[in-house]
C-alpha cells in the first residue's frame, strides 16, 4: 500500500480518481515517477485536470505553481500558444503517413545545425528509445557487449538499463551492464583495465541527480578518467540528455562539461509537452547505425516534429535558458532565507535550473512531506522527492508568491 497521510490535499473528485485507479492500475513501481505516491499519497494532487503556463488545476478545481514542469518537457509551459499554433497548423495537413513527413528531415537538419560535430540524427518518441538506441549503434561499432554506467544512474526503463527491479531475475539480461561509483576516477579506469577490449559505451548523465537525494555534479578528476578510457580504449561515449538538455547550457550539457560524445540523446524539453526524442552521432558511427532496424508506429508523426521545430525558435528568441537559470535563483535564494528564518537547516542543490531541496535530519523524510504538503495546500507544488523543474512561463511574480508560500509552509513544519 501507498504511504498515506492524514488530511490529504486530494479534494473528493480527487479521492475518487485514487479509488479508481487503485482498481484498475498495479501501482508499486509501475509510473511510480509520475504518481504522487512517489510523494507520500495525499501530499501532491494525484490527478491534473487542466494545466497553463506555469499553473495546474486538479480534478477539485484548486490551482497550484507547478515546479515540475511535467517532469521536465514543459520548458516554455504548459500548452505555450506558439507551439500549439505549429502543431495546430501541421495537423491541418499531416499527422502520420505511410513515408517519411518533410518535417522529419527539417527537424533533424535544424539539430544538426544547433549541434555542431554531429553528422546524423534519428527521431523517436521517448528518451528510453534513443539511450537504448545508443547502446545498440555503440554495439554494432565496437562488436562489443559491455556498457559501463554508474551507481543509482537513470537511463529509462529498457529492462536492460532500468534501475529496478535490482538484478535477480533480470541477471542474464543485465550482465553486460557494468554500474561503477560515481565521481570515482580510479574505479572507471581500474575497470577498464580490466574490461575495456569488452567495453563498448560509457553512458553518462551531466549529473548525478536522484530522488531523495543531493544533486552531485561530476568532478573535472571524473571526466578526465572518461576521456582517458576513451582514447585508452576506443570506448564510446553515448551522452543521455533526456533529462537535462536545454536546462544546464543552450548548445548540450554536455558542453558545460567540455566533452564531446560520440552520440548525444535528448528528450522531454525538445517536444515541451509533445512526444519526441532524438538521437545525434559522429560520422564514424553512420555505417554501423544503417545496420540496425529500428521503426515504431508513431515515431514518423509530424506534429511532435513541428512542436519541437517551435520550440528551438522560442527557446533562442526568447532567451528561455537564461530566464530560467535567473528564476530558479530567485527561487533558491528565498527558499534559503524561508528556511533559515524558520530554523530549518536544508540543503539546497543542483543548478538553479532543475534545484532539489532537502531538509537535513530528516531520515524517513516526514519534514519533508510536512512541507510539501503544506505547501500545496496553500497552491504551490514543491515534489518532496524529486528535483524541481523551472519553466519560461514562471514570472518573478509567481516566484515571490511560492516564496511566501514556501514561508508558511516552513513556519508549520515541526523542527528537528
Amino acid at each position: 500500500m501507498p504511504l498515506m497521510i492524514e488530511d490529504p490535499v486530494d479534494g473528493p473528485k480527487g479521492q475518487a480518481l485514487w479509488t479508481r485507479a487503485d482498481a484498475v492500475l498495479p501501482g508499486g513501481g509501475i509510473y511510480l515517477s509520475r504518481s504522487a505516491d512517489m510523494a507520500g499519497r495525499g501530499v501532491l494532487p494525484g490527478f491534473i485536470v487542466a494545466a497553463e503556463g506555469c499553473r495546474i488545476t486538479d480534478p477539485d478545481g484548486r490551482r497550484y505553481i507547478d515546479f515540475l514542469s511535467a517532469n521536465g518537457p514543459n520548458i516554455l509551459g504548459y500548452r505555450h500558444p506558439e507551439v500549439e499554433a505549429a502543431v495546430a497548423r501541421q495537423a491541418e495537413r499531416l499527422t502520420s503517413a505511410s513515408m517519411f513527413p518533410d518535417t522529419l528531415v527539417e527537424v533533424i537538419e535544424r539539430l544538426l545545425a544547433r549541434f555542431p560535430g554531429f553528422a546524423w540524427g534519428v527521431v523517436s518518441k521517448n528518451g528510453s528509445e534513443v539511450v537504448s538506441l545508443g547502446a545498440r549503434v555503440a554495439r554494432q561499432h565496437t562488436r562489443r557487449r559491455g556498457l559501463i554506467t554508474f551507481t543509482a544512474a537513470y537511463h529509462g526503463s529498457d529492462p536492460e538499463l532500468a534501475t529496478l527491479p535490482q538484478p535477480g531475475p533480470l541477471t542474464e539480461l543485465t550482465g553486460d551492464v557494468w554500474r561503477l561509483p560515481w565521481n570515482d576516477p580510479q574505479a572507471l579506469v581500474d575497470h577498464c583495465r580490466a574490461h575495456g577490449e569488452a567495453s563498448a559505451a560509457i553512458i553518462l548523465n551531466p549529473l548525478d541527480q536522484n530522488p531523495r537525494h543531493p544533486t552531485v555534479a561530476p568532478t573535472t578528476d571524473f571526466i578526465a578518467a572518461i576521456e582517458q578510457v576513451r582514447a585508452q580504449h576506443d570506448v564510446q561515449l553515448v551522452f543521455d540528455d533526456v533529462r537535462h538538455g536545454f536546462r544546464l547550457h543552450p548548445e548540450g550539457s554536455h558542453k558545460g562539461l567540455g566533452l564531446e560524445p560520440d552520440i548525444t540523446t535528448f528528450g522531454k524539453a525538445l517536444g515541451n509537452g509533445h512526444a519526441i526524442s532524438a538521437l545525434l552521432a559522429r560520422e564514424h558511427l553512420r555505417r554501423a547505425a544503417r545496420k540496425i532496424f529500428y521503426t515504431s508506429t508513431y515515431m514518423f508523426e509530424a506534429t511532435p516534429m513541428a512542436a519541437a521545430m517551435a520550440v528551438l525558435e522560442i527557446y533562442d528568441r526568447d532567451r528561455v535558458f537564461d530566464h530560467i537559470v535567473a528564476m530558479g535563483q530567485r527561487l533558491c535564494d528565498g527558499l534559503a532565507a524561508g528556511a533559515a528564518k524558520a530554523g530549518h537547516a536544508v540543503d539546497i542543490s543542483g543548478p538553479p535550473t532543475m534545484p532539489t531541496l532537502l531538509f537535513a535530519n530528516d531520515e524517513d523524510g516526514a519534514r519533508q512531506r510536512r512541507f510539501a504538503r503544506e505547501a500545496a495546500a496553500r497552491g504551490a507544488l514543491l515534489h518532496p522527492a524529486l528535483n524541481w523543474n523551472l519553466s519560461g512561463a514562471h514570472a518573478p511574480a509567481d516566484i515571490d508568491e511560492t516564496i511566501a508560500i514556501a514561508a508558511e509552509a516552513f513556519a508549520l513544519t515541526p523542527p528537528a
